[in-house]
């Protein structure tokens, strides 16, 4: 498995592996097996009116934006999870329930993580060069709850433990088209695309030209997903259960200076840093200000201390000139001077 692990982590390839054992599934085969395991401990809940589930966070909405909230999180028992959740299918209801709790803290669940084999994500972790899987999370969610399209900056082992999950993955360099949120939004790292089955192209043209690659995770099924790939994904059954390993990527080293070529991959990191700088010169609530007055300099071929300043980010990075203007009208076109709840 390692043989083919490192040229995949190499290349930034997902891969699914079938029946790596990582986790034995049979025993969760039964949900009662996770209400046994934490009996009256409290755990996050969310709670959707519909069957989209948006992450966010309020602690990054440093540019102030008018948010409102998509889910309602709240603190209670698996029991009651399960009740509600049955509840709600079998009145036909709209909503949708979802259980995602992280594993650290959770001492009762000893003997449970003993008969895991953590010796095969460690050994992927350490012959890819990442760090060790620091951060675990468990996701049970009702059939048909969904998570839209978003990317996480972790290396990320996903084993699917019971039911099937229908899953599309986007390449990191496929950015543009996939319509992040403002860096500066509670839903930094989410697409306003949302669904990849449901897009809005009037507003999102440029998400017809994304590679998507579909598939569906069964049982004992473990998804290798590289760092920045893009994500949807939908429960095809019913408490579908799912266990993330999260691993850090190691900074790109520049110890002996700044490559003379930036990868796809690294200009797309340069695309978000470029615009949280900007955030911070300017100032976060005047984000989307700063980036429509670059945007209209640019088209006008005008000058400006803010051109000049993006311009010198772009030249250390090693933009050629003729290439700047594109690049930057790419990261704003269609992002910004809109209604961003609509998308939400």
């Amino acid at each position: 498995m390692l043989d083919i692990m490192k040229p995949q982590s190499v290349a930034g390839h997902p891969l699914i592996i079938e029946g790596s054992g990582i986790i034995e599934a049979g025993k969760w085969s039964d949900v009662s097996h996770v209400q046994k395991l934490w009996k009256d401990r409290k755990v996050l809940i969310k709670k959707s009116p519909n069957s989209k589930f948006r992450y966010f966070d309020m602690k990054k909405n440093s540019g102030k934006f008018d948010f409102r909230h998509p889910v309602q999180e709240v603190q209670d028992s698996v029991a009651s999870f399960l009740e509600q959740a049955d509840k709600m299918l079998s009145e036909g209801a709209d909503e949708r329930m979802y259980l995602q709790e992280t594993l650290s803290g959770h001492s009762e669940m000893a003997e449970e993580f003993a008969s895991w084999k953590w010796e095969l994500p460690i050994r992927i972790s350490h012959a890819c060069g990442w760090g060790l899987p620091d951060s675990n999370e468990l996701f049970i969610g009702m059939q048909g709850a969904e998570t839209p399209l978003h990317f996480d900056e972790r290396e990320n082992l996903f084993f699917q433990v019971r039911g099937q999950k229908e899953i599309v993955v986007f390449p990191f360099v496929d950015y543009v088209k996939l319509y992040p949120f403002p860096t500066t939004h509670p839903c930094d790292r989410q697409s306003m695309v949302g669904s990849p089955i449901e897009a809005d192209l009037n507003a999102f043209p440029k998400f017809k030209d994304a590679s998507g690659h579909y598939a569906t995770l069964r049982a004992g099924d473990l998804l290798y997903l590289p760092y920045g790939w893009w994500h949807w994904l939908r429960n095809l059954d019913n408490m579908a259960i799912s266990v993330s390993f999260w691993s850090t990527t190691p900074a790109t080293d520049l110890s002996n200076g700044v490559p003379s070529e930036f990868s796809d991959h690294m200009l797309t990191r340069v695309r978000r840093n470029l615009e949280s700088l900007v955030a911070q010169k300017f100032g976060p609530e005047h984000l989307d200000e700063s980036m429509l007055k670059l945007q209209q300099i640019v088209r006008n071929k005008q000058d400006d201390p803010i051109l000049k300043y993006v311009r010198e980010l772009l030249a250390a990075v090693k933009i050629p000139p003729q290439k700047q203007d594109d690049f930057l009208l790419e990261i704003i076109d269609g992002r910004f001077g809109i209604d961003w709840n609509k998308y939400v």
